[in-house]
């Protein structure tokens, strides 16, 4: 099969051939005046060739019959985006995949979610990273290369992934609750099993630290405060996210309510609502095969999720600290 024979099926484009196409300046300017106009929304012919600013009409035609099939679909009334040239535009003039804004270290009015001392954060590369100014975090003294921090002096809380938009024109306290609600909404579809960038099943892996201690607030064998970790994988792109396992519990209808009974909103949490899925207990009841039991507390009260080798809530028991700590 042709290139152009592939263009007209949009179901079938290889990855380089796909960036073959978009790597043209013409093209992407089709694409962009076309999102400008409205996703679903038609140019005609000459509209779409008078906006893009080609006064030749063969050349036009050429560039634009190199989108029509996968990107661009025709129309009675001219020319439309389909779909996968919208996630391009999107990404164009979102800057995603453009720019790479950057956020010097500054401390914020946001508080650590073990200890409550003011944390610090640093935008680099997509990335928010946040420490605490006066305890361990959740990972030690840690830092990444290009992160302007003394580990020393810091303890390293973790990662929020943000596109360059969620920088601009924000205040350091607003660009961490901007963080926070991005990575919660992302980390709801791992949380149902599927992939956020593909939306193909994950495969979910747990791992568990043999000699877990945190007596001391971070254990020695793993360096983390929580032992029970687990990844996602998606088998079909190049997805993988892992984390502490209460991210995987966020759609648990027990825990979605016990939340919303405390005020809490489930959808859109600020940096403090996610201490309860941040600081909580964990009890390995069996390693082969697999269960554990998690206990969530918000002031006097308590959730207890037991989850068994299926990665299934078999249990759930409601309570005050008092009880659960016995």
């Amino acid at each position: 099969m042709t290139r152009k024979e592939k263009m007209k099926d949009s179901t079938t484009l290889a990855p380089d051939e796909a960036f073959a196409v978009l790597g043209n300046e013409t093209r992407m300017k089709i694409l962009q005046t076309l999102g400008e106009a409205g996703f679903g929304e038609s140019l005609s012919f000459s509209e779409l060739r008078e906006r893009v600013g080609i006064r030749h009409g063969a050349q036009f035609t050429y560039h634009l019959k190199q989108l029509v099939g996968h990107f661009v679909r025709k129309t009675d009334d001219g020319y439309a985006l389909r779909p996968a040239g919208n996630r391009v535009v999107e990404a164009v003039l979102s800057g995603t995949v453009t720019d790479n804004p950057a956020l010097d270290s500054r401390q914020t009015d946001h508080h650590c979610p073990y200890c409550g001392s003011p944390i610090e954060v640093h935008f680099h590369q997509n990335r928010l990273h946040r420490y605490c100014t006066a305890c361990p975090g959740t990972y030690g003294q840690t830092a990444l290369p290009g992160v302007s921090i003394d580990p020393e002096d810091r303890g390293y809380l973790g990662k929020k992934n943000l596109p360059p938009a969620g920088v601009t024109d924000r205040t350091p306290e607003a660009v961490v609750e901007a963080a926070t609600i991005w990575n919660h909404l992302l980390l709801l579809k791992p949380a149902n099993g599927l992939c956020p960038r593909c939306s193909a099943s994950l495969e979910s892996s747990v791992s568990i630290c043999s000699n877990h201690d945190t007596t001391d607030g971070l254990c020695d064998e793993c360096s983390y405060r929580h032992g029970i970790k687990i990844e996602h994988c998606c088998p079909k792109c190049i997805f993988t996210a892992g984390g502490f396992f209460a991210d995987f519990l966020l759609t648990n209808f027990d825990f979605v309510a016990f939340l919303v009974a405390q005020d809490i909103n489930p959808v859109s949490p600020t940096p403090e609502d996610q201490r309860v899925w941040t600081d909580y207990d964990e009890d390995v009841l069996s390693v082969e095969p697999f269960e554990a039991r998690f206990t969530f507390t918000i002031d006097d009260d308590a959730l207890t999720l037991t989850v068994d080798d299926n990665l299934d809530v078999v249990d759930v028991t409601k309570g005050t600290t008092s009880e659960t700590a016995r």
